[in-house]
């Protein structure tokens, strides 16, 4: 085999391998992007409503509407991004789909209960859940854990733990 033959071969093989791999790269660069998007999310949200927010404690986190967190085909589990802010006696997400629209949910132990959910796997990906049932549906919180999901269990039942305070509700248990 001359150089030029070793040569071609060579490039042959770096462009299979690129090509092999280019699905996992642009899965990896979109996961990076949304997350960067969430992370802007929280920034404004946290700029504009500073009032509101004062010294509250608040967690970030993703939001799923009932319709979306029963669906089957879906690409991520959530459809916003923002923060859950514990007051007394209240727990408000306030959050913005990635299509730009505002979402705005306030929970108390009057209008609504707060269950523990943990792992749903199936269609909902590796996260763990917290479950809040309204008169007007259901609405599900998971804690925001950046590009990688693993790791959301501690986090979002340290928000069950926290809002829970206000509901009364059984402590959530380590599935």
């Amino acid at each position: 085999m001359d150089d030029t033959s070793s040569i071609a071969v060579g490039v042959v093989i770096v462009f299979l391998i690129v090509l092999g791999l280019s699905p996992v790269i642009v899965l990896w660069v979109y996961i990076i992007y949304q997350n960067s998007r969430r992370k802007k999310i929280r920034e404004r949200i946290l700029a504009s409503r500073a009032d509101l927010i004062g010294n509250n404690r608040w967690f970030p986190a993703r939001y799923a509407s009932q319709t979306r967190f029963d669906a089957i085909i879906k690409f991520f589990p959530w459809e916003a991004a923002g923060i859950i802010l514990i007051t007394p006696g209240a727990l408000t997400f306030l959050g913005e789909t990635f299509a730009g629209a505002t979402v705005s949910l306030q929970f108390g132990p009057g209008n609504s209960r707060i269950n523990w959910l943990g792992k749903c796997p199936w269609p909902n990906g590796a996260v763990s859940w917290i479950r809040f049932d309204t008169a007007n549906g259901q609405h599900y919180f998971s804690s925001e854990t950046g590009i990688f999901i693993i790791g959301s269990h501690p986090s979002t039942k340290a928000i069950y733990d926290e809002a829970n305070r206000n509901f009364g509700a059984p402590p959530a248990q380590n599935l």
